[in-house]
Order: structure tokens, then sequence, then C-alpha cells
């Protein structure tokens, strides 16, 4: 608790961040249980956070048996989000970039920002 306070005062301090895209990051909820007694998740997605969004890798090199895929990941600047989030979308100038897992835990920068790993 005392982490994300510290993060929102120095976001306030070094002001207004420059962004390119938009994140939605997965909310999982458990609503019930299964006839087997496991628990049943259900997901919706958050509000639209605005953030810097920069291309690490993106290239079509990933190969399988019936053809290829997009290989593509990302580095991801945002004021403030939870540090438990497990899935993001990322959307850039329009254009979805895709669903992605995070990458190990959102990591607080020098800049009162949290980068994100995808």
């Amino acid at each position: 608790m005392l982490m994300i306070l510290l993060l929102l005062i120095t976001a306030q301090i070094c002001g207004k961040m420059r962004t390119n895209g938009i994140l939605r990051y997965q909310i999982i909820s458990e609503t019930g249980f299964n006839d087997d007694g496991e628990p049943i998740a259900s997901g919706s997605w958050s509000e639209e956070i605005p953030c810097s969004i920069k291309t690490v890798t993106n290239n079509s090199k990933g190969r399988y048996e019936d053809g290829k895929f997009n290989q593509a990941s990302y580095e991801v600047l945002v004021e403030t989000i939870p540090l438990d989030v497990r899935r993001v979308k990322l959307e850039r100038d329009g254009i979805t970039l895709g669903e992605y897992p995070v990458q190990g835990l959102p990591t607080p920068t020098t800049m009162g920002r949290v980068k994100i790993i995808v």
C-alpha cells in the first residue's frame, strides 16, 4: 500500500507522461464452483489506461508445422496499475497490438512510472 502511495505522489511531482497507447488489464474474479467443486474464474477488462508503448521485438520468424506467426514483445510504462496484473490488452494509434501475459512483476521506475514487460 505504501509503495502505491509513493508511486502516486512521485507521478504527481514528475508531471504528466507522454503516451502513445492504451492498456487494459484483465480483472479475474471467481464466480462460483463447477460440478467437480473447482472454482470458475470469469474475466473482465479494466477501463482504458493511457500508457507509453515501446516495441522491443516484432518479427515474423515464429514458425510452426502449418505456417508462421508474428513474435512481439513490448515495454509499457503507465502511471499507476495494480501490482498483481497477469494479462493485458494493448492498443497504439487505434491499432490493436494484441493480448499478452505480463512477464514478471510490474516494476516501479525512478520517474514515478510502472514498467511492464509483455
